[in-house]
């Protein structure tokens, strides 16, 4: 192994002044007496030589005679050499190279031959590292020394694992030499511009960037109509809710097929959202007319002409239909009222109606609703027997009310009746 201490240029510089400087102050002390005289000078420079005669009165002067020019990179060394007295004169070319050390590159000023230049670096050479030149090579200026040490890599990239036999140098650099192209978003470790000097392993991560879309809905709002001819507590829709649409545009960061980060980029409504519209009732019930409430199942509470409460083992949707029942029997209804007694035996009230028991036996828990929306007659109990039944009219169910009034005021109509149990 060599090593060599770096020398900066301008130490270097400060050396040639020095001994020139050195030179000039001997010249000076004896010129008056060597003048005129004649006397041979050897000059050295590098590994050839040249004797002169002159009559110089300088060192510059010597040089100059021989013909021989010097700049700022080269060294002088004129220790025993004396103005009018036979003697030697060493010139040091110095030349501009440049040298990479693996995978790093610097600029210096060598002399001599290549060896050198890596002593006076101080660079470290082992058995495994590859010089571009021999070690007594020459020196020329602009000349460029790489000394490469071989690594063996292993590149994990797009699910496969490179080897590869590469001279060291960056990453960027080693990965390039095994083929792999690497893009400006790709995660690379280690970092890129770092400098390998050992075995390693090298790994890309692909990175891409994908627009990805969703759809999502929007909550429709809820408006009231007031109806004063349906009683007041009793609601039923009129136009069911829509729900809109927005398009949600999310920026994905996919790392190796991974989805590994999102972001938000925009949103636009595609589809407008459509209030749902519910008809609530303002009249108020007749005197007598105690009715009950029902909360469905949005927590709205209703009244219902029925006094009858729903059990809590039933519930009503927003849209005035049972969330479970056996069956519905859709048709026309009458109202009645004052009747002392039923069929079945119970009291006749709001709640209890006269039905056909060849279809809806007597006790059959029902839930009552006009089918244009006016009315929720409610939770009802099948208790007394319609003339209907024998007539063929086509009525399914005879509905009690509180008045004489309110039974002109519903007159006939179509309901739906929902059995429970």
């Amino acid at each position: 192994m060599i090593k060599v201490n770096r020398e900066n240029k301008g130490w270097k510089i400060a050396r040639v002044v020095i001994a020139i400087v050195l030179v000039v102050m001997c010249a000076m002390t004896i010129v008056a007496a060597a003048s005129g005289a004649t006397y041979d000078v050897t000059i050295i420079e590098d590994s050839k030589s040249v004797t002169i005669t002159t009559k110089a009165e300088s060192l510059m002067a010597v040089l100059a005679d021989a013909n021989i020019k010097t700049d700022d990179n080269d060294i002088i060394i004129a220790d025993d050499f004396v103005i009018g007295q036979p003697g030697t004169i060493r010139i040091n070319r110095g030349y501009n190279v440049t040298v990479t050390y693996h995978g790093e590159t610097f600029k210096t000023v060598g002399y001599k031959d290549v060896e050198n230049v890596i002593r006076q670096e101080k660079l470290e050479i082992t058995d495994r590292d590859v010089i571009n030149f021999p070690l007594d090579n020459k020196l020329s200026n602009g000349m460029k020394i790489v000394i490469e040490n071989p690594l063996v890599v292993k590149v994990s990239v797009d699910g496969e694992v490179i080897k590869r036999k590469v001279f060291s140098g960056t990453v960027e650099k080693i990965l390039s030499k095994c083929g792999v192209e690497v893009g400006p978003d790709d995660i690379v470790e280690p970092d890129r511009k770092a400098v390998l000097k050992d075995n390693t392993a090298i790994t890309v991560k692909r990175v891409v960037f994908t627009e990805r879309k969703e759809i999502e809905k929007i909550d429709y709002g809820t408006t009231y109509e007031d109806n004063s001819k349906m009683y007041k507590g009793t609601t039923h829709t009129k136009t069911a809710g829509v729900k809109g649409e927005k398009e949600i545009v999310y920026l994905d960061t996919v790392v190796d097929g991974q989805v590994t980060e999102s972001k938000f980029v925009s949103e636009a409504v595609i589809k407008e959202p459509v209030n749902k519209v519910v008809v609530r009732g303002t009249k108020k019930a007749e005197s007598g007319h105690t009715s009950a409430n029902v909360t469905l199942v949005n927590a709205e509470t209703i009244k219902t002409v029925s006094n009858f409460t729903l059990p809590s083992k039933y519930s009503i949707d927003e849209n005035l239909v049972p969330t479970s029942y056996k069956k519905k029997f859709v048709g026309q209804s009458t109202a009645y009222y004052g009747d002392s007694g039923t069929a079945s035996g119970r009291k006749p009230q709001p709640g209890v109606i006269a039905v056909n028991p060849s279809m809806i036996p007597y006790g059959t828990k029902l839930w009552i609703v006009s089918n244009d929306g006016k009315y929720v007659y409610g939770y009802a109990v099948a208790g007394d027997t319609g003339g209907f039944a024998y007539n063929g009219s086509g009525v399914i169910s005879d509905l009690y009310f509180p008045s004489e009034e309110a039974c002109v005021q519903f007159g006939r109509r179509d309901v739906t009746i929902y059995v429970l149990d």
